[in-house]
């Protein structure tokens, strides 16, 4: 299998070098320093939590515009693809409205169908992504039962005066635009940074007109704004973001043609101020408002000249939805240095809004306040506790209890076990409370519709980590982590049954998921990295209480990696192998279940960039998906296609250039 040649390839590369160098130089690790779900900033091998991180430097070298493109390659994560709703995320089995996605600290809000599309979230002024795999309900409170993604923005400038301006054209007609420009003067610093994103579209199906891979146009822009005082820092963020997406429609059966375009805002705006760190107190409060929109204009297409008239029905007045968050975050604590107990206690309080024709009364809201407390024991230097507790009221579904334990283990300089147990939560979202959503088909009207006594979603998580790292002397750094999880989810939200053309939402649901991973990093001389990994996920099968059939169904997912430099000539190798994919579905007709196989596929990109003048300038060429790899398609158990499953638009050539002052 592809797989199996790449894991050679890795092997012998890493054999051939190894031999033939010295290690004389071996790389220096710096260690990383991580913020998301931590009392303060501290090194990812001092963090109770294991934080995954993706560094600028990952990020530059896959010339990867959006979070989306980002993350394919990542092990134990899974994406999916709608063509109006855009890229959703699943860790470890669990996706959608579980997942949180934050820019430093604070949540991205817009979920549409509880879908946060990746495609939308820009990364041109991301310094790097932190990533925690399982509930961090205590720290995040809801839709963090699955984990987080906290994407850490650029603050720091090193010179008086720097600018950076870039720009990337793939050949799916894709064009990216980003330049930045950041002033530091005494205590004050100001980084600016905008650009554009244009996707003409592509189709990966048979249809006439219409591309199930959609127009994107994209505009962005940023603002940064800090002052450092004697004993306190003040920041600053603001941020907006455009997009117009363009949906190309096919004659229906009445042989009409209807063509929209959808346009989403979104505009971020954040203060944070926090202490310097000295002495053992430390504190930090967090002031965030953010405004979301998105509608639609439809359009009558003529099917013999294709002219197109704005819908008298269906336009933005009547398709307008709003969201607004406003959320004030406080917390005060002692850092646990030479100490043998640390503590942090906090307040997290916000509002949400959303307005719209599909929302019960047009607009509602719900207000939320918590509380939380984490104490650290630091015992024998080696073993790290930390139990953590968080109470939260909310104005639709009341109060909730969110307790978590943390533990690490240092067995020694070169092994470390975690282990973490949390009991998580998801509220129901807005439009699950209060959807009020009506549509006609001939003399038929279909409803669905929130439910306002919809419990809260309540998970019981275990995760359990090993970590192994150390230098050898003649193949150079070696780290081993593996990892085992287990996640039981209960009064899961989902839509009902349909009864009389009517369907809401519901408590209906269990969700559990089991599985591990395994991974294998090895520099064997200071500019080689080598990395690969393996993982098994299962996911309980609901059906198999009443039908008989597998309790578990297993996909199995592979990874690799290879960044080599030579001379400022840099070679980077990124590839994922994802395992087929069971599932099952009711037959309408013969009420009987069946079995479903999403077919297996490779993602494998290769880049190869250049610096010149002093590193000022850089030039990168790329081929992505270089297998080609489009829709993929589920098979059911007679062998006949069942769905083609959006994933790749096929194979892809990009080259990038950045200037830096």
């Amino acid at each position: 299998m592809r797989f199996n040649l790449f894991l050679i390839f890795i092997f012998f590369t890493n054999f051939a070098i190894s031999q033939s160098s010295k290690n004389d130089s071996l790389e220096i690790q710096l260690k990383n320093v991580v913020v998301t779900a931590q009392y303060i900033p501290q090194s990812e091998k001092n963090a109770v939590y294991k934080v995954k991180t993706i560094n600028s430097k990952i990020i530059k070298n896959k010339s990867a515009n959006n979070l989306r493109e980002v993350l394919q390659q990542e092990l134990n994560i899974d994406l999916s693809q709608n063509s109006v709703f855009g890229t959703s995320v699943e860790l470890q089995g669990i996706s959608k409205e579980n997942i949180k996605i934050l820019i430093d600290g604070v949540p991205v809000i817009g979920r549409l169908n509880g879908i946060i599309d990746l495609n939308q979230i820009n990364l041109a002024n991301i310094e790097k992504i932190e990533i925690i795999e399982g509930p961090v309900s205590v720290f995040y409170g809801t839709d963090a039962m699955g984990g987080v993604i906290n994407l850490i923005t650029k603050k720091h400038i090193n010179k008086k005066l720097t600018g950076i301006l870039s720009s990337s054209y793939e050949s799916i007609n894709a064009l990216n635009i980003n330049s930045e420009l950041g002033y530091k003067r005494g205590s004050y610093t100001i980084i600016l940074n905008g650009g554009l994103y244009r996707f003409g579209g592509l189709s990966t199906n048979d249809a006439v007109r219409n591309l199930n891979w959609e127009n994107r146009n994209q505009y962005f822009g940023n603002i940064t704004f800090s002052k450092a005082l004697k004993k306190i820092n003040i920041r600053y963020s603001g941020g907006y973001s455009g997009e117009k997406l363009v949906s190309i429609g096919e004659k229906d059966k009445r042989g009409k043609i209807k063509d929209i375009d959808y346009y989403t805002r979104r505009l971020n705006n954040s203060i944070e101020i926090k202490n310097n760190f000295t002495g053992n107190k430390f504190y930090k409060l967090t002031l965030s408002f953010l405004d979301y929109q998105r509608y639609h204009n439809a359009y009558n297409v003529n099917p013999e000249t294709f002219e197109k008239t704005l819908s008298k029905t269906d336009f933005k007045d009547n398709s307008l939805t709003k969201f607004n968050y406003g959320g004030i975050n406080a917390q005060y604590g002692t850092k646990n240095n030479n100490h043998n107990i640390g503590y942090a206690i906090g307040t997290d309080t916000y509002f949400e809004s959303t307005e719209g024709s599909r929302i019960l009364d047009k607009k509602k809201s719900i207000n939320n306040v918590a509380v939380f407390s984490s104490i650290n024991f630091n015992l024998f230097n080696s073993l790290n506790i930390q139990p953590a507790l968080r109470y939260t009221w909310n104005s639709a579904y009341g109060s909730v209890i969110s307790p978590a334990f943390n533990a690490k283990i240092q067995l020694n300089e070169n092994n470390q076990i975690r282990f973490s147990y949390a009991k998580g939560f998801r509220a129901p979202s807005l439009k699950e409370l209060y959807l009020d959503f009506h549509i006609s088909a001939g003399p038929i009207t279909y409803i669905i519709s929130g439910n306002e006594d919809l419990k809260v979603e309540r998970s019981n998580s275990f995760n359990l980590n090993y970590f192994f790292d150390k230098n050898f002397d003649r193949i150079g750094n070696v780290s081993i982590e593996t990892a085992v999880f287990y996640n039981d989810v209960n009064d899961l939200i989902a839509l009902s049954e349909q009864v009389n053309f009517k369907r809401h939402y519901i408590n209906i649901d269990r969700f559990k998921s089991i599985g591990g991973k395994i991974n294998l990093t090895n520099r064997p001389i200071e500019n080689l990295k080598l990395k690969t990994g393996f993982s098994l996920t299962s996911i309980y099968n609901k059906y198999n209480e009443k039908y008989g059939s597998d309790k578990y169904l297993t996909t199995p997912e592979f990874n690799g990696q290879i960044d080599y430099n030579l001379k400022g000539i840099g070679f980077n190798v990124y590839y994922k192998y994802s395992g087929k994919r069971a599932g099952f579905y009711l037959d309408k007709d013969s009420k009987s279940l069946i079995k479903t196989t999403r077919n297996s596929f490779n993602n494998l990109d290769i880049f190869l960039s250049k610096a010149f003048f002093s590193k000022k300038l850089k030039i990168s060429l790329g081929a992505k998906n270089l297998f080609d790899v489009k829709d993929i398609e589920t098979i059911n158990q007679v062998g006949q296609a069942h769905a083609r499953d959006m994933q790749l638009w096929g194979r892809s050539f990009i080259v990038k250039i950045s200037y830096e002052l």
